[in-house]
Order: C-alpha cells, then sequence, then structure tokens
C-alpha cells in the first residue's frame, strides 16, 4: 500500500519593532534602526512613556496686522504680560482680546527683554518700553547724562558721564564765580538749551542767551557763587544731537542680560550698519548706553547672531563665514583700582557658526543654535575641558539642513523639547527621552527627533506649559495641548463658546519602519496572511491604515481598522464600539506580501480629531529562493 508524506509548513520568522524611539532622517530607509521611523515618518511625537503617538494640532486665537515679527512674555510686578509685533503695530494681548498700543512701527522682526518691572521691546527701528499699561518711546525717558563737572565759567571741568546714544541731552556742571557772565559747555554747535538750574532753581530763558556755534550761554545777571565753597551750583542742560547715535540702538534686533545683581547690563546686537558690534547699557539701566560702552567682537566682521550663557560666562556666537573663531566669552570682573565693572572678551570656539537669530534656547543642561549644520549644543570637551560646540540633532540633519532660509527658523523650549520652526516644518528634539551617542557627536550625545509639517509658526514662545506662535499671515495660535478631547486633533480650528473646535483640518501622522531585509537582501521573503500585525495605543477615537512597501513598488494598503473605546461624552453610532478596556488595541494584518527582498511597513492616521499611537509591529515570514 502506497504510503504519502504531508510536507513540512515552510518555517516562519518574526521581526518585531518595538521600544520605538524618534524619526531618523539622516540614514537611508536601509540603515535605520529598527526602533527608529525612517523617512516619511511625521507628526509624531514622545508620549510619557516615549512611544511615539500623534501630535496635537493647533488653532487659532486672534489674528493681528501681518507677519507676526514678535511674541514677547514678560513679568512686572509679578504680573503676566504679552505683547505681540504684528506688521507696524504693536499689541497688548490675552487668549481672548486685543489691545494696540503703538503703530507706524518698523516692520521688521525684533526682540524683547524684561529689567526693573518694564518690558522693552527693539523693532529694527524702534526702542519701547511697556510698563504694564502703556508703551512709549524709550528714548523719551532716556538718561541724561552729566558729562562734565566742576567747570569754571570758562569751561574745562572734569570728565564724569558718558554721552547717552539713546538720548541728544547732556549736562554740565559749572562752579560760579559771581562775576561771569559767559558760560562756556563742553563741546559746540549746541542744537538749544533745555534748562538751566542756579542752586536747585530753574531760571527763566529770558535770563540768558546761547551762542550754538561756540557752545556758550551769556547770563544777563551773573550766577552767584554756591553756598558751600567748590561745589557745582550751576547745572546746564543742552541739545547736542550726533547723527547716528541713536540708531545704533534702535535698529538692533538681538538682546541679552548679563553681569551680576545690581549690576545687570543689557547686551544689544543686531545693527545691520555694524554687525560685529554690540553695545551694553549702564549699570542695570537700559534707558543708557554710552557711546563708549561698546565691543568689535572679533575682526572678521562677521555678524553677531545671538548670545547665550555657559557657567558665568556670556558666549557670543558669530556666523559662520569661514574665519577662524565663531564663538567668544565674555567674562565679568570689577577693576580693584578704579572698582569699574569690565567685561573682557576672549576667543573661545572655532567651527559651527550661528545661522538664526530666534533660534537660540536653554535645555535642561546646555544652551544651543541652529547652524547651517544643524542644532549644536555649547558643552565642554571631555578631553581639555573646554568650551566647544557639538551637534545635537544629527537624526534629522539631512533634511534640515536642506531648508530654504534657516536664518528665518525660530525655536522654543516646551515641556523638554526644543521646537524649531522653519518653512511650515517643525524638528523637534527630545530632552525627555535617552540620548543616543552617535560619532558625529564626538563622543558626546544627540537628541531624539520627531519632525513635523504643517506646523507655520515664523515666532513662537511658551508660557507655563503651552506653545504659542505667530504666523506669516498674522494668526496667533496655540497648540492644542489644554484639551483634552479628541477635538485637539486638528490643525487651524477656532474654539467656540462651547468647548468645540470648528474649521480644523485633519493632521497626517505617519510611521514608517525600515525597509527591511530581514538580514538576508539576497534572498525572497513573503510576509504570510497570519501573525502579522500592530499594537496601537487606546483612544476614544483612533484608526489606522497600513501600507507595505517593497523594493518593486511605492505601497499599497494590505488594511484598515479601528481602535476605538466607548466614551459616553463622544459617541459615534457610525462606529459605535462596546469596547471600554482602555487597554493596547491590537490589528492584525491579515494580508500576504509575496517576494520582497525589503519590506516597509507604514502605519499612517489622517483622519480629523482622531489621536493615534503606535507600541509595536511585529511581521511574520518565511524565506524563499535566492535572488538571482
Amino acid at each position: 500500500m502506497a504510503t504519502y508524506k504531508i510536507p513540512d509548513s515552510p518555517k516562519k520568522y518574526k521581526t518585531e519593532y518595538s521600544s520605538f524611539k524618534g524619526v531618523d532622517l539622516s540614514s537611508n530607509p536601509t540603515q535605520v534602526d529598527s526602533a527608529r521611523g525612517a523617512m516619511g515618518t511625521v507628526n509624531l511625537i514622545s508620549d510619557s512613556g516615549g512611544f511615539p503617538e500623534k501630535r496635537k494640532g493647533w488653532r487659532v486665537l486672534l489674528n493681528v496686522e501681518k507677519p507676526v515679527n514678535g511674541l514677547y512674555r514678560g513679568i512686572i510686578k509679578d504680573k503676566e504680560y504679552f505683547l505681540v509685533h504684528g506688521g507696524t503695530r504693536l499689541y497688548k494681548w490675552t487668549e481672548n482680546t486685543l489691545t494696540e498700543l503703538k503703530s507706524g512701527l518698523t516692520n521688521k522682526q525684533g526682540t524683547s527683554f524684561t529689567l526693573n518691572d518694564k518690558m522693552y521691546v527693539l523693532t529694527g527701528g524702534e526702542y519701547l518700553v511697556f510698563d504694564g499699561e502703556t508703551a512709549k518711546d524709550a528714548t523719551a525717558d532716556a538718561y541724561v547724562p552729566t558729562t562734565t563737572i566742576a567747570n569754571k565759567p570758562t569751561g574745562g571741568g572734569t570728565a564724569f558721564e558718558d554721552v547717552n546714544l539713546l538720548s541728544s541731552k547732556r549736562k554740565n556742571g559749572f562752579c560760579a564765580d559771581g562775576s561771569a557772565t559767559t558760560y562756556q559747555l563742553d563741546t559746540t554747535d549746541i542744537e538749544s538749551i533745555t534748562e538751566v538750574k542756579v542752586d536747585d532753581k530753574v531760571w527763566e530763558s529770558s535770563k540768558y542767551t546761547l551762542d550754538k556755534t561756540k557752545g556758550q550761554v551769556k547770563f544777563t545777571t551773573a550766577p552767584p557763587k554756591p553756598a558751600i565753597t567748590g561745589k557745582d551750583n550751576v547745572v546746564i542742560t543742552f541739545v547736542k544731537p550726533v547723527e547716528g547715535y541713536k540708531e545704533k540702538i534702535t535698529k538692533c534686533t538681538i538682546a541679552a542680560i548679563y553681569g551680576g545683581k545690581s549690576q545687570d547690563r543689557v547686551f544689544l546686537a543686531g545693527n545691520p550698519d555694524e554687525q560685529d558690534k554690540d553695545w551694553r547699557c549702564e549699570s542695570n539701566n537700559p534707558l543708557y548706553f554710552s557711546d563708549l560702552s561698546y565691543t568689535k567682537v572679533g575682526a572678521d566682521g562677521a555678524a553677531i547672531v545671538g548670545y547665550t550663557a555657559i557657567s558665568d560666562s556670556q558666549a557670543i556666537v558669530k556666523s559662520d563665514d569661514r574665519s577662524e573663531t565663531t564663538i567668544y566669552f565674555r567674562g565679568y570682573n570689577i577693576d580693584s583700582t578704579t572698582n569699574k565693572v569690565q567685561f573682557p572678551v576672549r576667543r573661545a570656539a572655532a567651527g559651527a557658526g550661528a545661522v538664526a537669530k530666534h533660534a537660540f534656547a536653554y535645555l535642561p543642561e546646555e544652551p544651543v543654535f541652529l547652524s547651517r549644520t544643524g542644532v549644536f549644543a555649547l558643552t565642554s570637551s571631555n578631553i581639555t575641558a573646554l568650551q566647544v560646540a557639538r551637534n545635537r540633532s544629527y537624526y534629522v540633519d539631512a533634511a534640515l539642513t536642506k531648508e530654504d532660509h534657516l536664518e528665518n527658523a525660530c525655536a522654543v523650549v516646551w515641556n523638554g523639547y526644543y521646537v524649531l520652526s522653519v518653512n511650515n516644518h517643525a524638528y523637534v528634539l527630545d530632552t525627555n527621552q535617552n540620548v543616543a551617542y552617535k560619532p558625529q557627536s564626538y563622543g558626546d550625545y544627540v537628541y531624539e527627533c520627531y519632525y513635523w509639517n504643517n506646523f507655520p509658526a515664523v515666532r513662537m514662545m511658551e508660557s507655563r506649559g503651552s506653545l504659542y506662535f505667530g504666523t506669516s499671515d498674522g494668526r496667533i495660535c496655540k497648540l492644542n495641548t489644554d484639551i483634552d478631547t479628541m477635538q485637539a486633533y486638528s490643525d487651524g480650528g477656532t474654539l467656540g463658546a462651547d468647548g468645540r473646535i470648528t474649521g480644523g483640518t485633519a493632521i497626517s501622522a505617519e510611521w514608517h519602519t525600515k525597509a527591511d531585509d530581514d538580514g538576508d537582501f539576497m534572498t525572497y521573503k513573503t510576509m504570510v496572511k497570519r501573525g502579522s500585525g500592530v499594537m496601537m495605543k487606546p483612544y476614544t477615537r483612533s484608526s489606522v491604515k497600513v501600507f507595505a512597501r517593497t523594493e518593486r513598488d511605492f505601497g499599497r494598503q494590505i488594511r484598515e481598522g479601528i481602535a476605538d473605546i466607548f466614551n459616553w461624552e463622544d459617541i459615534d453610532f457610525s462606529r459605535f464600539t462596546f469596547n471600554t478596556n482602555d487597554a493596547p488595541q491590537v490589528l492584525p494584518f491579515n494580508s500576504k506580501v509575496k517576494k520582497y527582498k525589503t519590506l516597509q511597513l507604514i502605519m499612517q492616521n489622517n483622519a480629523l480629531n482622531e489621536a493615534f499611537g503606535v507600541f509595536g509591529i511585529i511581521k511574520r515570514y518565511t524565506i524563499g529562493t535566492m535572488v538571482r
């Protein structure tokens, strides 16, 4: 009797993708680590456990004159204030209201800082001060220096204070002799006299005349001698404008505070006419910038792009124009002889220079900035202990460095993420996850990264855990992280009085595995119909479309499914479910993919008001014939 042997089933193998991290846009899709998303992974962010989930969307709060040139936050007398510079206007704003403070401003991106319970705004053409209620030209209240004291009527006194770049006014102090009627000021070509005080009393203008050319004040009656011998008792305040002085400050667009306690100084840079210089204010007074308190940083003419702090020094980061040095350090000390504060500058590091003045930020342990070759941190070398610049964005650099006009990028640190926006895209560095070590960081580490699209931020701001941004068309927007319903997952909508977002568009989120050859690119494999699937994070509303892409095609859809959880507050009878379990949802693929050399699996959710997250993917396959 004949016997038959039932052939054994082909041996099945398993590839598992789990313990997910960020994306890798810099490696070839075949070389990406199995835990990272390959090129095409978009609009995801890490959850509290580090797994990728769909980012929340953003909504429009208000509209201002376009573009949004600046979003500023400041604390004045323990109260938080927000300002927005939109087009040619400055507004005071809350999430629901706008109050116009100033119009006719320079339509240019600027900066802001807060000092002495006031907010100061630089527009690139104006220097404004906001006190919590009104905003006005800061030069109107600029400090008037006493440039000389102990003058005789004939002049020749002692130099006392430097000229203030912000003010055309100066004071001269004289010790009257009781007989002289002509008083020589310490400069010539005077525009006018604003005030004359004798023994602290204001004298009427009818009691003196001015010889503008000679800089002489002629009294009709000689001022009396001082009651205290040798004390200045005549103070003349006059106007001596110097062309271009005020503009040295008002054209600045970069600001940083550095110093020590009562000796804090504001340092300003970004003047397009003098790009390699910065100016510092005098002793905690942002209304007094001496005409001598400036520094030409470096000798190469490269522009100062921004400031950051490291240890007890201020780092001055310049543009990278292939010069020897791109980073300088400013120190702080007090001269023991003169008791004057000094701010010596020394060369620090060569290499990466900064490209975007609005992309400087402080991560938990280090300051970072954007260069043309990626995001860099200032850190100490493990070998020399000197400060050096190290790359932190390797995983997205291939895409980031190809962006046009990187100089227009802006960034903010938000909930442990460094969010960098340029050209409607966002590159997100995640400091909440364990870092990775790559040769590109010279033995140091790089951050896990994510990539978003449809994120039109041109200026950003963080406040109390919320992320705000402004757009080129004048919208002030907010990330929907304060909304817990599925309504949060849409872009560009508005929040109504009923708490619902309307008018938003869907966010397309995708996770792409590597183009995987399963360890052998010289054999054909077949993904079997049973045993492969995805484990999804549970949400009230969630679904997924699964695509398979091989070396032969651009991908085909092999599965679609939902993973909803029943919620009394959000019932959709078109996809009603009795599932009340918030455990992860598993969706089998139930599809076969024949004879592939490499297979890439794509998980996509592009539905409006739906969340999406991936815990793991399993692929089971058999091995076939050799590739010939």
